[in-house]
């Protein structure tokens, strides 16, 4: 994200607010990453507006804790927790299983998990974490969820990307170094994953559209710089140095982080003015996103590759087909 960026987030006040969301009261909303951050911030403010919200976290204990906390906080007794672990995609398909076995419909889903500039690591399935988690897992448990969005009225999904996107390099996501770790660069493979989900999206509505599922509102966020724990793997950041001083003093916390995924989770406007496959940055303002983030073809690759890599990765029989996309 550019330094101005950074200075129009941090001091433009938002136009919007959490009171523009109307009754939630019969909406069923599922958050993921929702321990902490932008994530408990979203799942709280659903909550507060009467919505049947289940926080998506991989600590039975950190996650349950906050449950506990926004039904104190929000009088509600419909919040609840649906445990999985983005880096191994059983859990992930089991928890997305296990919901629709419930037989809601699900108004509301939040694909707010990720991480950031991580190390090298291989997932559970053998998959690169950053990868794994932020767009991987996100497929999986989303498509897992099909059948319970399509039994709402109109339903919506939100994907979080970030303005790092912009910094992938020209020709897209670089497919054939996914696991190599001699070409591992943490910065770059994370915009790539950032981009990976604006293509998703777009995929996603466009495909769904052509399957004949037309109430299905897809859209994707940047949140803004946010302060939570993405930035565990920057120290430089979060410690008493001049460096971490200047940068509290431009990024955003996680009440003002969350108003552009919340606007896109439960705004009217969303529905009123047809937002399909948009993109949002801070906050609640509508973009067009750079041309590779609009480039068919390199979505298309990312939409066949990302079946590749489940198949050879996690199922042999994982497929788009399966799932009437």
């Amino acid at each position: 994200m550019s330094l101005g960026s950074m200075l129009t987030q941090t001091f433009t006040q938002p136009k919007w607010s959490v009171d523009r969301i109307p009754s939630l009261e019969g909406k069923v909303a599922i958050v993921t990453g929702a321990s902490a951050g932008l994530g408990k911030v979203t799942a709280l403010e659903l909550a507060r507006k009467g919505a049947h919200v289940f926080l998506v976290g991989r600590s039975a204990e950190k996650t349950e804790a906050v449950v506990d906390e926004i039904k104190s906080e929000t009088g509600s007794s419909k919040v609840e927790l649906l445990l999985a672990d983005f880096v191994d995609l059983l859990t992930v398909e089991v928890a997305a299983e296990k919901f629709v076995a419930r037989g809601l419909p699900l108004d509301i889903l939040v694909n707010n998990a990720g991480i950031m500039h991580s190390p090298f690591e291989l997932s559970k399935q053998g998959i690169e974490s950053q990868f794994a988690v932020n767009h991987f897992a996100t497929t999986v448990f989303t498509i897992g969820l099909l059948p319970a969005i399509k039994r709402a009225a109109a339903p919506r999904i939100v994907n979080l990307s970030s303005m790092a996107y912009e910094t992938a390099k020209k020709d897209g996501i670089d497919f054939a170094s996914l696991n190599n770790k001699e070409k591992y660069d943490r910065h770059l493979r994370y915009s790539e994953t950032k981009l990976a989900n604006i293509y998703f999206t777009r995929q996603l509505q466009k495909r769904l559209e052509a399957a004949g599922v037309k109430n299905v509102f897809v859209n994707v966020v940047h949140p803004g710089v946010v302060k939570t724990e993405l930035f565990r793997h920057h120290p430089e950041f979060t410690g008493s140095t001049i460096g971490s001083t200047l940068f509290n003093g431009f990024v955003i916390d996680a009440q003002k982080g969350a108003l552009t995924q919340l606007y896109a989770a439960a705004d009217p406007e969303i529905e009123e003015k047809q937002y399909r496959g948009k993109y949002f940055v801070p906050f609640a303002a509508l973009v067009d996103p750079k041309p590779i983030a609009k480039n068919e073809e390199f979505a298309v690759k990312t939409w066949e590759w990302t079946q590749e890599i489940l198949q050879k990765h996690y199922r042999p029989d994982w497929s788009w087909a399966e799932a009437g996309l």
